[in-house]
């Protein structure tokens, strides 16, 4: 018996015989096989559909699909049925002609929830349908959640679901042909936890298509509906609130600029309710605590939303203590909040760092998962970019700046250009001893081996930004140390690559021009050289293909 993720029974299977007396084979064949197999054929991601997976008949709620819990899935489970649905085609052109017609509002009510319940059967294997049918097909199925069958809503709003988990080609026709609002009238409407739950599902997948899908969905005003939803009490502790939460965060993904603070306000409070009813983990945890770090992109434009977000009691507590999840999903979302944070003003950041995330971040910067590590790096680079009490915080920590100097010779380009982005920062804005301590323990070969990589514009500024300042804002005897200093590790010799173009990087000729005539400048005025004085250098070129967008707190 196929079970919904909260128990509830879809209606019973009638096989398909009992409809159409004449109708055999592919339709007889697909109900045995679905049924007495106990197994479907399902697919894991939003754009691939070319990879199936097999699971006893169990319903769940997955973190962005309406399909089946693969997680106790052996191979051994997975043979036998996976051969047999790849020995029948299960979607044929007359077989879904024959069910489209049964579909429509003039046959009976009997005839079209078994024509709704072939198409979510055959759609939740992954099934492609017959292309000249599929506009038809989408057409009937939202025209259904409009009828007055409670059944008929599930079955078609959950053959939307599936269905655009299709190519975007498919999703697209969804929106066109009004699926969006017709699941939203849906929603509004229906008695029936069950299908609204299943029209949230839906929404939740036509908006994790792009971001035009995303934007057509949020423009229903979606989101307040759904905040609203978990305010009540009947989603308090229920399968739905996984959902709505779990929508919640394909709604929000990519940030969203304008937003009343009132209703910021009630978002948090929601996402943090969420929190505390779940604090043992799973995946409505990692979806309230993405939903959140979305929540805080661009939030330092609108620093009120990162205050309102602080001034929640617990939250950023809560936020802190699962940087040590054992969930990476968890870990990384609660990363991104942090980091979101630490992009806003002084005080914010203050704010944060007196939750003890260095601490954290001692540990995770070290993490052998590189999406954690540059990300840690990432945030302390925002943290280095702060007030001389920032920098001396960061570098006060034992150990992290070890950390850092170590994965400046790290393998990966990506890491070194973020370990580098944190040295320059703090050579920039650190306190007098600070920058005396870090220039004579290994920051200068690592400045001189930044202008040989040249990894991008963005950081070569940067660099050549922060040494003027220090051949121009120290005092006089630091400043005669730091030239000698430049000399004899290398520096000057690689800005005299910079100022004659000998280094490259994917960067558009014209700000390359004007970083050769920075670096003129420097070697100029600070040390009477003039480019054309060398006709060689020392120049290792590290080309790439791709850079990663820098995010820099403040220059």
């Amino acid at each position: 018996m196929f079970m919904l993720h909260n128990g509830f029974e879809p209606p019973t299977f009638v096989p398909l015989l009992s409809y159409k007396n004449h109708f055999t084979t592919h339709a007889n064949l697909f109900c045995k096989e679905l049924i007495s197999a106990e197994m479907v054929c399902i697919n894991s991601s939003k754009n691939n559909r070319q990879q199936p997976f097999l699971q006893l008949c169990h319903y769940f709620i997955s973190p962005f699909r309406r399909f089946l819990n693969l997680r106790h899935c052996s191979s051994t489970h997975a043979i036998a049925p996976m051969s047999l649905l790849k020995k029948t085609p299960l979607f044929c052109v007359a077989e879904c002609a024959i069910f489209l017609d049964m579909l429509r509002h003039q046959k009976s009510r009997e005839s079209q929830i078994a024509a709704s319940l072939y198409f979510r059967k055959k759609l939740a294997a992954c099934q492609e349908p017959p292309n000249e049918l599929i506009e038809p097909m989408i057409c009937e199925l939202i025209d259904c959640l409009q009828r007055p069958s409670s059944e008929l809503q599930l079955n078609a709003s959950w053959a939307l679901t599936n269905l655009a988990c299709g190519s975007r080609q498919e999703t697209h026709r969804i929106i066109a042909s009004g699926g969006v609002s017709a699941l939203m009238r849906l929603l509004v409407s229906s008695g029936v936890s069950e299908v609204r739950n299943q029209a949230v599902w839906a929404l939740g997948n036509l908006a994790a298509d792009c971001s035009v899908c995303r934007e057509q969905v949020r423009s229903t005003g979606l989101l307040q509906l759904l905040v609203d939803m978990l305010e009540q009490p009947e989603y308090q502790e229920a399968d739905g609130r996984k959902i709505v939460i779990w929508c919640l965060a394909n709604l929000l993904r990519g940030g969203i600029n304008q937003m009343n603070l009132e209703f910021v306000a009630r978002l948090i409070a929601a996402l943090y309710d969420t929190i505390i009813l779940n604090r043992s983990g799973g995946e409505i945890l990692c979806d309230a605590v993405w939903s959140i770090a979305y929540l805080m992109d661009h939030a330092a434009v609108d620093g009120e939303r990162i205050d309102l977000l602080l001034a929640q009691p617990g939250l950023v507590t809560s936020i802190v203590t699962l940087l040590k999840s054992d969930s990476i999903r968890a870990l990384t979302g609660a990363l991104r909040t942090v980091g979101n944070i630490i992009t806003g003003t002084d005080e914010q950041t203050t704010t944060i760092l007196d939750f003890g995330v260095l601490d954290d971040f001692k540990m995770l910067v070290d993490s052998d998962i590189h999406q954690v590590s540059r990300e840690c790096l990432w945030i302390l680079s925002n943290v280095a970019a702060g007030t001389a009490e920032h920098v001396t915080r960061l570098f006060s920590v034992d150990g992290l700046s070890d950390s850092v100097f170590r994965l400046c010779r790290d393998p990966s380009p990506r890491k070194r250009k973020e370990a580098y982005w944190v040295l320059v920062n703090a050579m920039m804005g650190a306190p007098v001893p600070l920058y005396d301590h870090l220039l004579s323990g290994g920051l200068a070969n690592i400045v001189a081996q930044l202008l040989r990589e040249n990894p991008d514009a963005a950081l070569l500024e940067r660099t050549l930004n922060t040494i003027r300042a220090s051949l121009e804002d120290r005092p006089q005897s630091n400043r005669h140390f730091t030239m000698a200093l430049f000399h004899h590790v290398g520096i000057v010799g690689q800005l005299l690559c910079v100022a004659r173009g000998a280094t490259a990087n994917n960067s558009a000729p014209s700000l390359m021009n004007a970083l050769s005539e920075q670096a003129s400048s420097i070697l100029r005025q600070h040390f009477g050289i003039s480019a054309h004085d060398c006709t060689s250098c020392n120049n290792k070129k590290n080309t790439r293909g791709t850079s990663i967008q820098v995010r820099i707190k403040r220059t």
